[in-house]
């Protein structure tokens, strides 16, 4: 089972889920799929960049893992986080990007920044918040048999308590920090953008 937890762990981490992200919410909002792959793969760079950032850190013992399990080592990679979500919004603006991806960075530099002060009292689960953020407004938008994806929610929750990453309040924080989030976003694009 410890084997099952570790796999759900790897394939729901928070770069994995936002990577599908781009692809579904720029389909979504264009209907155009060559659209859609094309800024799928233009935020993979700004992913795999963050991702080598994170490989290199553990390598040279500034992290102790790629989950970066321990809470005084998060401030660092929440801090590379943010700027290149910054760089990823000025490249967006000079690329005339998707007003969606705009909302997508934003929100994301909004979860880290709750998760950032939040972690100096618990060290919130970054896997629930992301699945969460990404899955709660697909499944709303989208009905039907899309939500079935709510039950990865409990499943991911799972892996990270058995796997010892997170305890059971961890893991609601962050799956409560995730989904106040995309709802508030996802609510305020309605009612101020109409979209």
């Amino acid at each position: 089972m410890k084997v099952f937890a570790q796999t759900i762990s790897f394939i729901f981490n928070p770069l994995t889920v936002i990577l599908f992200a781009p692809f579904i919410l720029v389909y979504r909002t264009t209907h155009d799929v060559d659209l859609a792959i094309y800024w799928s793969a233009y935020t993979l760079i700004f992913l795999m960049s963050l991702a080598l950032f994170a490989i290199i850190a553990v390598k040279k013992k500034i992290f102790t893992d790629l989950d970066i399990s321990k809470r005084e080592q998060r401030p660092l990679m929440f801090l590379v986080s943010l700027f290149f979500i910054c760089a990823y919004i000025v490249s967006l603006f000079i690329l005339h990007g998707p007003f969606i991806l705009y909302v997508l960075a934003i929100s994301s530099m909004l979860g880290i920044s709750f998760v950032s002060v939040i972690n100096r009292r618990i060290k919130a689960s970054v896997h629930m918040a992301a699945i969460t953020a990404l899955i709660l407004p697909v499944a709303i938008s989208f009905g039907q048999y899309y939500l079935l994806l709510l039950f990865l929610l409990p499943l991911v929750g799972w892996a990270r308590i058995k796997t010892k990453r997170h305890t059971l309040p961890e893991v609601l924080v962050g799956s409560s920090v995730g989904g106040i989030l995309s709802l508030s976003v996802y609510i305020a694009i309605k009612v101020f953008f109409n979209k």
